[in-house]
């Protein structure tokens, strides 16, 4: 079956252009027609060039045609159809359906759904802005979140301690403490003596081995 004839398959284009011509013209103009008459003014748009189109290119045209044996003429109808029916008559069609619309006009969203989908692509542009700019949001999860420090094991050792004027002593660590504003380190020695030794005269390493196991 044939579905048209000739130029007829610029009818439906032309009826569906004024939808979609008129509905992005409505929508950069900041929508000077109400939501309620969008499909109807642009129905009556897509008439308006199917209208145009059967008095221009889609006239119907005749052919003289002579038959060589009989030398009989015959005039030949050479219309612009689409679905058995002349661009004319469409146009009669469509000038009809805008009165029902005019009526009763249908929602905006058959044009959002049908042609568009202006909703679907909207909301397709709003995922992908609010994935790139998550991909390029610095990440801050990690400095926010406080670096745990490792576990010191804080079991007396016998270790080899120098002080600031690099005096050897041997001996464990057992503490440490503050006496009279000043902080002091308890040391046992090897002999099991127990002694209060001033924290600032260590040396730089020792200060940080207690403050790493006894930290004020």
């Amino acid at each position: 079956m044939t579905l048209w004839t000739r130029w007829g398959f610029l009818i439906p284009i032309l009826w569906l252009m004024g939808f979609v011509v008129f509905y992005w013209v409505n929508h950069f103009t900041n929508g000077f027609v109400p939501d309620k008459w969008i499909v109807t003014v642009g129905h009556l748009l897509g008439t308006i060039f199917v209208w145009i189109f059967s008095i221009t290119l889609g006239n119907t045209t005749f052919k003289e045609v002579m038959d060589v044996k009989t030398e009989e003429t015959t005039i030949v109808e050479l219309p612009h159809k689409f679905l058995f029916f002349s661009a004319k008559i469409w146009g009669l069609i469509l000038t009809l359906a805008v009165g029902w619309f005019l009526y009763q006009p249908p929602p905006k969203s058959w044009l959002d759904k049908a042609f568009l989908q202006k909703e679907a692509l909207e909301k397709k542009l709003l995922e992908a802005g609010e994935e790139a700019k998550e991909k390029l949001k610095p990440k801050t999860d990690a400095a926010a979140t406080p670096e745990k420090k490792p576990v010191v094991d804080a079991t007396p050792v016998m270790r080899e301690w120098v002080n600031a004027e690099g005096k050897k002593l041997k001996a464990k660590c057992m503490g440490a403490s503050t006496v009279e504003g000043k902080r002091k380190v308890r040391l046992v020695k090897e002999d099991g003596v127990d002694v209060l030794y001033d924290f600032e005269k260590l040396s730089a390493d020792d200060q940080r081995y207690v403050n790493e196991r006894f930290p004020q």
